[in-house]
């Protein structure tokens, strides 16, 4: 039972700060509410808490995915973090049988892979959460297996009721499944059973986590069971999707109808009609619709998908046009038979006629009072065509391209339309997808957008576009959305001093419709949940903000305001310190390696706490220890460490310096093992055109190739006795750099006779002249200034016979 002490009988407010705390013990808090008829029922936390400068212990640990040698965890943050960032997350491991707990990695965010394990090991795990203060509780999971985490491959059929999709002949057949699976289940859609292949109508498409199968202009026999087969090699699952086409109706004859008989006899009609929705079916005789109470010698029948009409004892009554109409909320579908009697023989000769491109007539005979006369035959058949017309908009007169609701409103576009043969009507949005309320009813003369409950973000523009054989229309609506306003942009900062900074952000996307009048700004500590405000009408996108606490992370947010009120808020994602001291610097990484340095480039911190940043300092630390070494210092966003042991893992941080103090430092993501890397040497031929160069006898030639690969590799000229050395190396140095050649330890002269040495800002030229068998050897090029040194090592060998007509250059 938990007994319970007063803490504050008369809170105003709905925040209240509790003091006088033990730390380290775990507090349960309840509220309850009073107002003048008395106090109401308690509201109790779930959870102890405990008022220590240590950070909380971690939420909702789970594990995620593992592998053979590996298991990944994830968590949620801390309800607290004790008042200063969270540095680290720790996670510490054991297996089953062993209580000693050895740490499994560290990481900086909510979710983490331990590697190194070993296969079908029971493993504990738990993680704690790490700030300037120290380490939360430990958050425990286990025992977790360390094998191949197999999950069966699954598709979400939710968007898809009962797993029936309907689609209007003419539009697009559009399938979209979520799956998931592990392994990454291999992919294939069947239609009907049958492997269902990619064609200028059938398109897929996947992703890490959806695929999808399109089909462009569905007509009706597109219509089926699509499958979606998902196969990772242990499970193989199916997944169907039966899609309905809807258009309008079709009608066949049986093949086994009379094409005449005798008086007396009785005639069958039979047809088979197919239709989604289903067509109502209707029987005409001479244009009017047959009645079974006045038309007792004529029976209809029709079933799913038949209709048959039966006359008994045909007679000269029963002669004229019989109708039967198909029709559904997509479209009508009619056909005919004419039945005539035959001269002085009571003998019935009727004919099938239907709106099919070819229709032929075969016999026409004229009738009056006295009968029928002779029939006569026509000489050719008839074609009857559609009179083809691209779409057109029929607007009326009280036709608005501007829509203007309220919150929360309806919004409805309607518009008529005529082309032959019938458009086909796609709505969209420019700039975005239609929305999820949006409700389209199309019909062959008609289409109408529907959105219900519109928000802010439902404004903007709307196309309707129509489309036949004939031609292309469309049409754009404009949508204006009376609302609070969106959120502002993103926040930034700059002049940070101490305890004070100033504050900048974007107007929002989305005004509401309205024009923005001011802004609200507010701040927070990191550590608490309550709002202060800073400014309730901050008319400009800036602000600058005073008497923040030395030391304190803050977290701000910025509201926009119109006539219809304050709209969603715009939080900073990370916190911000209001210090003299400068930021930390940002995106410390390890560019390149040797067998003893390392290269480190980073960015400038978000702020420089209001003075100059003087310097950069720049540590390391072997691995596994806890003494971090000084490499230097420097005013540069790069630096190069050296005296570092080869195979020797590091870890490396830069701290930023001005007048006031050294920043918090910015450490690299993982260590780096001090080794040089192995590059390929290749020669870049590029720049010679079919690997040839064409010169005249006796001519000097250059041969200019640029070279990579590591270790660097060595540059190697040889030439035969006798002919001339000629290097020419091309430099970068600022300020200007002085160069000088060393051959054998001695450096070289210019002696004007044998030897030339030409030097300027940007190259070196060597020249020896008349050279022999000791001239072979490494000729080492030094260019140095105040900033550092570079050297150049090119191997010369000298061979073969003298021959004076011809002279090797180098180039780099």
């Amino acid at each position: 039972m938990k007994a319970y002490q007063v803490i504050a009988s008369e809170c105003a407010n709905t925040s209240f700060k509790v003091s006088g705390l033990e730390e380290d013990i775990a507090y349960f808090f309840r509220v309850s509410a009073e107002n003048e008829y008395g106090v109401g029922d308690t509201c109790e936390t779930s959870e102890p808490v405990r008022a220590t400068e240590t950070p909380g212990g971690v939420k909702d640990l789970v594990m995620v995915d593992s592998t053979h040698t590996s298991v990944t965890l994830q968590w949620s943050k801390p309800d607290h973090d004790g008042g200063s960032l969270i540095t680290d997350y720790l996670i510490e491991k054991r297996p089953k049988e062993d209580p000693t707990w050895t740490l499994g990695a560290t990481c900086k965010r909510c979710s983490c892979e331990v590697t190194g394990l070993k296969e079908n090991t029971e493993m504990f795990f738990r993680v704690f959460a790490k700030n300037e203060k120290g380490l939360s509780d430990f958050t425990q999971i286990g025992p977790v297996k360390v094998i191949n985490f197999i999950i069966p491959p699954e598709a979400n059929l939710s968007d898809y009721p009962n797993g029936e999709l309907a689609v209007r002949v003419g539009q697009n057949i559009h399938i979209e499944l979520p799956f998931k699976g592990k392994p990454k289940p291999a992919i294939s859609w069947l239609k009907d059973n049958f492997p269902l292949k990619e064609s200028d109508t059938v398109r897929f498409r996947t992703t890490d986590n959806k695929t999808s199968v399109t089909v462009r202009g569905a007509k009706k026999e597109d219509a089926g069971q699509y499958t979606l087969v998902l196969d990772n090699r242990t499970i193989k699952n199916f997944f169907d999707i039966n899609v309905i086409t809807l258009g309008p109706p079709s009608i066949t004859w049986s093949p086994d109808q009379v094409a005449n008989l005798k008086a007396g006899e009785n005639l069958k009609l039979s047809c088979s009609i197919s239709g989604r929705p289903v067509p109502q079916v209707v029987w005409y005789k001479d244009g009017k619709e047959i009645d079974k109470r006045t038309m007792i010698d004529i029976e209809i029948t029709s079933g799913i998908g038949t209709s048959s009409l039966f006359i008994r004892d045909v007679n000269r009554n029963h002669r004229g046009i019989y109708t039967i109409e198909a029709k559904n909320s997509y479209g009508t579908k009619r056909l005919y038979v004419l039945m005539t009697q035959g001269s002085q023989q009571y003998f019935l000769t009727w004919y099938f006629l239907c709106r099919s491109p070819q229709i032929h007539l075969d016999l026409i005979s004229a009738v009056n009072g006295s009968g029928q006369g002779e029939a006569s035959v026509l000489p050719h058949s008839v074609q009857a065509l559609d009179r083809l017309t691209s779409p057109e908009i029929d607007i009326a007169a009280n036709f608005k391209q501007t829509h203007t609701v309220k919150n929360g409103g309806l919004v409805c576009l309607s518009i008529n339309f005529f082309g032959k043969p019938t458009p086909l009507a796609t709505w969209s949005k420019v700039n975005g997808e239609l929305p999820v309320m949006a409700d389209i009813n199309t019909t062959d003369s008609s289409s109408t957008l529907r959105i219900e409950s519109c928000t802010r973000y439902d404004a903007g523009k709307y196309t309707l576009s129509l489309e036949n054989n004939s031609g292309h229309k469309s049409i754009t609506f404009t949508v204006k959305v009376l609302d609070t306003p969106g959120p502002p942009g993103a926040i930034t900062f700059k002049d940070v001093t101490c305890g004070a900074l100033t504050l900048l952000w974007d107007a929002p996307i989305n005004d509401g419709g309205s024009r923005i009048q001011h802004y609200i700004v507010d701040k927070r500590e990191a550590s608490r949940l309550t709002w202060q405000e800073v400014s309730t009408k901050c008319i400009r996108q800036m602000i600058r903000v005073t008497g923040l606490d030395i030391g304190v992370p803050y977290i701000f947010r910025v509201i926009a305001v119109n006539q219809y009120g304050q709209g969603e808020p715009r939080e900073m994602i990370e916190p911000v310190t209001a210090t003299e001291e400068p930021a930390s610097p940002k995106r410390l990484d390890i560019v390149d390696t040797s067998n003893s340095t390392a290269s480190l480039v980073w960015l400038k911190p978000e702020h420089d706490g209001g003075s100059r940043i003087r310097n950069y300092i720049v540590e390391f630390r072997a691995k596994g220890t806890d003494n971090w070494v000084l490499s230097g210092e420097t005013k540069l966003l790069k630096m190069l460490v050296e005296g570092l042991i080869h195979n020797t893992e590091y870890d490396f941080r830069v701290k930023a310096q001005n007048d006031a103090g050294i920043s918090e430092p910015q450490c690299t993501h993982s260590s780096v093992v001090i080794k040089e890397p192995v590059i390929e040497p290749t020669a870049d031929l590029s720049s010679i055109t079919n690997q040839l160069i064409a010169c005249k006898l006796s001519s000097n030639f250059t041969i200019d190739i640029p070279i990579s690969g590591r270790p660097a590799p060595k540059k190697i000229v040889q030439v035969h006795k006798g002919r001339p050395i000629d290097l020419t190396i091309p430099f970068k140095a600022k300020p200007q750099a002085e160069c000088s050649w060393v051959f054998n330890g001695l450096k070289l002269m210019d002696t004007l006779e044998r030897i030339k040495i030409d030097s300027t800002g940007t190259s070196t030229h060597l020249v020896i002249r008349e050279t022999t068998i000791n001239d072979s050897g490494d000729y080492i090029l030094k260019v140095k200034n105040a900033v550092g040194e570079a050297t150049e090592i090119i191997k010369v060998i000298i061979l073969g016979k003298e021959n004076q007509k011809t002279v090797h250059k180098y180039r780099m």
